[in-house]
């Protein structure tokens, strides 16, 4: 094919097509810019080297660099792996292995990155590239309204993706009464290094999910996963997307709110009874574990060292809110914060009190409820 070009260009004047060695150099030159901008802190010019054709890949390019720069990343580097080979696969595009290395401030060891990209030519190939992020292997998009893009690892798990989603999300949808606008995007990363890396080059909590507004839904790849384990990890994502159209400011609310709708939403894909959850944290509250509520609103803070109780703390208000005020009040009070209202004022709005007396109410109902017997039985793990 490049041969073939330049003896076209030589007969009828058109630019030479740039040899192989030329792109080489031309990626080589990009990512040593890539590297340059991210060591200064420079998230501008680092989106300046972006392809940013698909708005989902701009703006989860625009969160990595953002939050990598704010979380005070130390020296990285952006380069070939191994003096990788360049390849051109069907649309001009070039594609390599790269690596990038960096270092968190208190660790012994770097971290490392390694995965095969693709890079786009901006204008005519001889001139600029931009990196267009993981050469995935296989862009799976039969089915209406869900694209899933997969390294083909774990057999057949793109497909039970793709077969899944439609019923998940329109459930959703209609249970938030919101709905997510375009195709749900789903990607399928091998191991949970590589999905941290691809949320921040500081994000170090373990994971198997992850949405944020206007990015794809990420999930960690398996071979066992399916059936009820498949839905209820897609289904919390795709509660995080729908809740995401609620309001653009609705990604303020404290944490323990996007998670504990997430984990509401995924509830009717569970196999075991939302009791068993209440167990647990009626058993919590009888030996007051439960957290304050402001310990649990901040992702970037104190909430880290609360995880589980954001999860199932969060999932415990979320639930009381549906089963004593309804689905269409619990609905009202997240559009209330997704306008840029704050907890108490979305409460006292759509519920119709403050927070303080719904945590008094909710607590109170906690109390009246402990007459259970053998409180740890059939808890879930």
């Amino acid at each position: 094919m490049l041969i073939a070009c330049a003896h076209i260009a030589l007969l009828v004047g058109c630019a030479p097509v740039p040899s192989v060695s030329e792109v080489a150099a031309s990626v080589d030159t990009l990512l040593l810019s890539m590297e340059e901008a991210v060591n200064r802190d420079d998230a501008g010019a680092y989106m300046a080297l972006i392809d940013t054709s698909d708005p989902i890949w701009a703006t989860e390019q625009r969160a990595w660099v953002t939050d990598s720069i704010k979380r005070e990343v130390e020296y990285v580097t952006i380069e070939r792996a191994w003096d990788a080979v360049i390849e051109m696969n069907d649309h001009d595009e070039a594609v390599t292995t790269i690596e990038i290395v960096w270092h968190l401030p208190g660790e012994q060891l770097d971290r490392s990155n390694t995965f095969d990209a693709r890079f786009v030519p901006v204008g005519l190939s001889d001139g600029a590239w931009v990196f267009g992020g993981r050469a995935w292997r296989k862009r799976n998009s039969e089915i209406e309204g869900v694209v899933v893009y997969s390294d083909e690892l774990y057999k057949g798990l793109d497909a039970r993706i793709a077969a899944r989603v439609p019923m998940l999300r329109e459930e959703i949808e209609s249970a938030l009464g919101a709905k997510i606008e375009g195709d749900v995007s789903v990607k399928v990363y091998p191991d949970v290094a590589s999905l941290q890396a691809s949320i921040s080059m500081a994000y170090t909590d373990p994971l198997s999910g992850w949405n944020e507004p206007g990015e794809s839904i990420k999930i960690l790849g398996r071979d066992e996963l399916d059936g009820e384990r498949l839905d209820t990890l897609l289904a919390h994502e795709i509660g995080h997307a729908v809740s995401f159209e609620m309001g653009e400011q609705i990604i303020r609310a404290p944490w323990w709110v996007l998670e504990g709708i997430a984990e509401v939403a995924s509830d009717p894909f569970r196999d075991t009874s939302p009791d068993v959850r209440m167990k647990r944290i009626l058993a919590m509250h009888k030996d007051g574990e439960l957290r304050d509520w402001e310990q649990l609103a901040d992702f970037r803070g104190e909430a880290n060292n609360h995880a589980m109780f954001v999860y199932l703390q969060g999932w415990a208000m979320v639930h009381h809110i549906t089963e004593f005020y309804g689905v269409d009040a619990r609905n009202q009070w997240l559009a209330e914060m997704g306008s840029g209202l704050s907890l108490d004022e979305a409460s006292r709005g759509a519920l119709g009190v403050s927070f303080g007396s719904l945590d008094s109410q909710w607590r109170a109902m906690l109390t009246a409820q402990q007459g259970f017997e053998n409180p740890t039985d059939e808890i879930e793990e």
